[in-house]
């Protein structure tokens, strides 16, 4: 028999070859003498580095060789990470990459590599990434380092130099990144739309460039920058990029539409208001969990756009196609903010919280209308301060709102489910979870009200089986039910959630399931959900 590699054309082998992941093709390339140097020379086929998608998974003989180097980094999102997998019962066995395997790649790929993934990857050391610089990998789209203690902060600069003008996706998740790196990125990638630097505890507000306002005379000169901590945008940086009061200038800033900074702890409410006049035009969703933000931010947000020129507006006026040629109002639409944590005594928006404090009043409906095509926000977790008049005027006039999460708000009661019932039908998921004053009258009212839900979270809720056969009889697209330590439901309203009172339910779109730790549900219902629900289904007991 002939060689398919010998008698097929190039490009049709090409087209076969790329399907593959790389760790096929090492393994293909001992076939045979024309097999090992056709696939060397093809560098397109190498133009994508991702372990993720190779399937080598176990290939190690010493499964805990991968737990025991984690636990030895001491890195704790790896440590997160880890426990993650091994909760999923899917941890990755995977032989750790190499300096000098990822040297072998790089020289085959060459100028062709566009996308570089390295996950968890604790044996890559700057050494290793320098084969980026030798063999001229000036070409790369998405850069993903994460979770590797070992990347310094000056082989991420020469990277970020080199491929500036054409990086659009940026992951730096808990590596070696400072303010300088994020100036970088923002002044040698313009085409640069997403951005993840969660979990870089050495971010601050510096690492984004002020606005014009706070541009005049507030920053430092060069020289005296070099002398103060944490200053890389001083006077003369700020020269080179294109602003209202200097159009002409020779650098524009990216378009940024995704910027996440979840735990970064130094990130605040300062950094924010940063953010909004640099990437407000364009930013759609902005991840600012645990961090040293504060649900004030919301008001930081107002005032930077107004002083940067957005307009307020209704949601129902323009599309977001409009508002994007135009720029008339901020393009948000995913705010993540759970745990964050007030300042001390705050009066949030002219709406009386647990707390006084003389702080320049103004109302909530003015945020709503600067950011009308806000879909998803989050505010829970441990909150005190939230009360039902703040939830209410949120959900009056953001009525398109489709993600909504107010997990742990112990202020909360069943007027704030009533308003999200009557103002946001459009609601897909919902998280209400953990909130105590919730009871079975808000949530049915809020799942009578929003029949398009497909994610609803009621843990720790005392809820009865009245909901769930609610639930069952309107949840026809429902995908996700947590009911985790509820005391209240048993096994007769699992049935109903899942069998509706018609034999429908939502047994053919519920795809996880979770009734843990629940007193009064039997463990024989898990085998029984198995039976109904869909066979890729999940079910926790």
């Amino acid at each position: 028999m002939q060689d398919p590699v010998a008698r097929l054309p190039s490009n049709v082998v090409i087209c076969i070859f790329r399907k593959l992941p790389l760790d096929c093709l090492g393994r293909l390339m001992l076939v045979s003498k024309l097999w090992f140097y056709s696939i060397d020379g093809w560098s397109v086929l190498w133009s994508t580095v991702d372990r993720s998608t190779w399937l080598n998974a176990r290939t190690d003989p010493s499964p805990k060789s991968l737990h025991w180097a984690i636990v030895q980094s001491g890195d704790a999102l790896s440590m997160n990470m880890l426990s993650n997998w091994e909760g999923m019962g899917r941890l990755p066995y995977k032989r750790p990459l190499k300096d000098s395997e990822l040297w072998a790649i790089v020289r085959r790929a060459g100028p062709a590599l566009k996308k570089l993934v390295l996950e968890l990857e604790l044996s890559i050391s700057e050494a290793g990434l320098r084969a980026l610089l030798w063999y001229g990998c000036a070409n790369i789209r998405h850069l993903n380092l994460r979770a590797n203690g070992c990347i310094q902060t000056s082989i991420t600069n020469e990277i970020i130099a080199m491929n500036g003008r054409h990086l659009t996706t940026v992951v730096l998740v808990a590596v070696g990144v400072d303010n300088s790196v994020v100036k970088q990125l923002l002044l040698n990638a313009p085409n640069l739309k997403y951005l993840d630097l969660s979990h870089c505890m050495d971010l601050t507000c510096e690492a984004f460039p002020p606005a014009d306002e706070m541009a005049d005379d507030s920053l430092p000169l060069a020289s005296d920058a070099n002398k103060i901590a944490n200053v890389v945008w001083d006077s003369n940086s700020l020269e080179l990029i294109a602003r209202p009061k200097k159009p002409q200038a020779p650098i524009v800033l990216p378009k940024l539409e995704s910027l996440l900074l979840c735990q970064c702890s130094e990130i605040g409410d300062a950094a924010i208001a940063r953010i909004i006049c640099a990437f407000g035009s364009s930013l759609r969703r902005l991840d600012v969990r645990r961090t040293y933000a504060t649900v004030q931010a919301l008001q930081k947000i107002l005032s930077s756009a107004k002083r940067c020129g957005f307009k307020a507006t209704e949601p129902s006026i323009h599309s977001l196609a409009d508002h994007k040629q135009t720029g008339a109002v901020l393009a948000l639409q995913q705010l993540k903010m759970q745990h964050a944590k007030f300042t001390f005594n705050a009066n949030v928006f002219g709406v009386r919280m647990a707390r006084d404090l003389s702080l320049d009043p103004w109302s909530v409906p003015e945020f709503t209308k600067m950011a009308p095509h806000l879909t998803s926000l989050h505010l829970g977790g441990q909150n005190g301060y939230i009360t039902d008049d703040f939830v209410d005027q949120l959900a009056h006039g953001l009525r398109n709102l489709r993600q909504i999460n107010v997990f742990d708000c112990e202020r909360l009661t069943d007027r704030t489910l009533l308003s999200l019932a009557t103002y946001c039908p459009k609601l897909e998921a919902a998280d209400i979870s953990k909130s105590p004053h919730f009871s079975s009258i808000g949530v049915v009212e809020l799942v009578r009200n929003c029949t398009g839900l497909k994610y609803l979270d009621i843990s720790r809720i005392a809820v009865t089986d009245h909901v769930l056969a609610v639930v069952g009889n309107t949840l026809r697209e429902l995908e996700t039910l947590i009911m985790a330590e509820c005391p209240r439901i048993t096994s007769e309203g699992i049935v109903s959630a899942i069998e509706g009172s018609d034999g429908l339910g939502c047994q053919f779109t519920l795809q996880r399931l979770s009734f843990s730790n629940c007193p009064h549900v039997e463990k024989s219902m898990v085998d029984w959900c198995k039976q109904r629900l869909r066979q890729d289904a999940i079910v926790v007991w």
